[in-house]
């Protein structure tokens, strides 16, 4: 079917949907229903479709209640993820190679494809935040490198949503209790089959070490707590934060005449109204109720929500701008916390899944991927000056080093290690300073 067919076939449904609902109003609301509409008729062109009619049209069909089920329009939920994948993407994944009893960061061609560009689409940055984002939302994440000259060539992300795992425990394909992995392209419908050395699968929270588990399995009642906490307060937004009423009438009403006093006084309310003055007929009476989300411990109530969302993301409440249990003195030590109980289990799934997939079974004899865990000081200036005047005067870290690390020049007689005791001194002078007469 055409574009302009499947347009026109829209724009019928929308007509003939539009008549349905224009019958079916009450008779004060026809009249200017019709009114409304022949002077819209004469202003709008034959087969044009307005964007109102467009959006009841979707609405209608379903799309906009669909949208309305991502959890991402939950603000807890998104902030929390927005603020895991910023975490895992600012940290920089680098060949190490073993030298001795320590290691040294590698010349390896893989640090090009880790440090800068996957492949020729995404930045590192971009890749490692969006892999993170879907291991955190489905579970898992997938992805699949290609091979030039004996090399990988580019790694690439695969959608998880379209990749099913299947474990060969009959041996059809292969050895027993294989594993192999389904992507289904989503525009060509094309199958593509990986075995489990083509993939590097990272996961979440699995529970049989094969297939991981979404967070929001386990977060579906406190998510839904959340959704209707911010519909509540859209609400009171919509009626001008004024309280519910009750309308009183001498006389009986049936049922049209009850509709039509309930609209009437609905009208006369919402945000557009706030502060105006209403006219009561005489023979009308009003109530206002008292509902103050104060009363109800509305407030008490989302908070214990959100904290229970941050809780399952291993989020501290002060990344949430939730300040009630933080202190100005205690904020560094949760920010430490985040980062040694959160992220660093997710850095070492990363290093060993990466290691063992990327590198070869040689280059894994001497060689290892490692993430920079150093980045998260990078921005707090003052620590990382303390952990380098430490190290260098505690005897294990060269002045050269440290330098290194903040991109400084070498300065020769640095690379020698020094204790502090009063005046830092060579290491190899420790014990000098106490002989009668000095050296001689």
């Amino acid at each position: 079917m055409s574009l302009f067919k499947r347009r026109k076939k829209i724009a019928d449904e929308v007509e003939n949907t539009t008549e349905q609902a224009t019958e079916e109003t009450t008779a004060d609301t026809e009249q200017a229903t019709e009114e409304t509409t022949a002077d819209t008729e004469q202003e709008q062109p034959a087969g044009v479709v307005t964007i109102q009619q467009l959006n009841e049209f979707f609405d209608r069909q379903g799309f906009s209640s669909a949208l309305a089920k991502n959890n991402l329009n939950a603000a807890t939920y998104y902030a929390c993820m927005l603020i895991r994948c910023n975490a895992l993407a600012k940290v920089p994944f680098k060949v190490y190679e073993r030298d001795g009893d320590g290691a040294k960061e590698s010349d390896h061609y893989l640090n090009k494809l880790l440090k800068l560009r996957p492949n020729r689409f995404m930045t590192a940055h971009d890749f490692f935040w969006a892999s993170e984002f879907q291991r955190l939302s489905t579970g898992n994440t997938f992805w699949v490198y290609s091979f030039r000259r004996g090399k990988i060539e580019e790694v690439y992300l695969l959608d998880s949503n379209y990749v099913e795992i299947i474990v060969d425990n009959a041996g059809i394909l292969s050895s027993p209790n294989s594993v192999y992995y389904l992507y289904t392209d989503p525009r060509s419908s094309r199958q593509v089959i990986y075995t489990s050395d083509r993939i590097v699968h990272h996961k979440y929270f699995s529970t049989d070490g094969i297939k991981g588990n979404s967070i929001q399995k386990y977060l579906v009642d406190v998510l839904s707590q959340e959704k209707y906490a911010q519909q509540v307060v859209n609400e009171k937004y919509s009626h001008g934060l004024q309280d519910p009423i009750i309308v009183t009438f001498t006389g009986d009403l049936d049922k049209t005449r009850a509709a039509q006093i309930k609209k009437k006084f609905a009208n006369l309310g919402g945000a557009q109204n706030a502060g105006t003055v209403i006219p009561i007929p005489t023979d009308f009476g009003v109530q206002q109720l008292e509902t103050k989300l104060v009363n109800s411990q509305f407030f008490e109530l989302n908070g214990l929500t959100t904290r229970h969302i941050a809780n399952a993301f291993g989020v501290k409440s002060f990344q949430l701008n939730d300040m009630e249990k933080s202190t100005y003195s205690n904020i560094e030590q949760q920010n430490r916390a985040f980062y040694s109980d959160t992220m660093q289990n997710v850095l070492t799934a990363y290093e060993q899944e990466a290691t063992f997939k990327l590198l070869s079974s040689e280059d894994q004899e001497t060689k290892f991927i490692q993430a920079n865990a150093d980045v998260y000081l990078r921005a707090d200036i003052e620590a990382r000056y303390k952990a380098y005047q430490t190290g260098i005067t505690g005897g294990f870290l060269q002045i050269a080093e440290a330098r290194k690390r903040e991109n400084l020049p070498f300065i020769p007689g640095t690379d020698k290690l020094i204790i502090g005791n009063g005046a830092a001194i060579p290491l190899d002078m420790l014990g000098s300073q106490y002989d009668k007469g000095g050296n001689k």
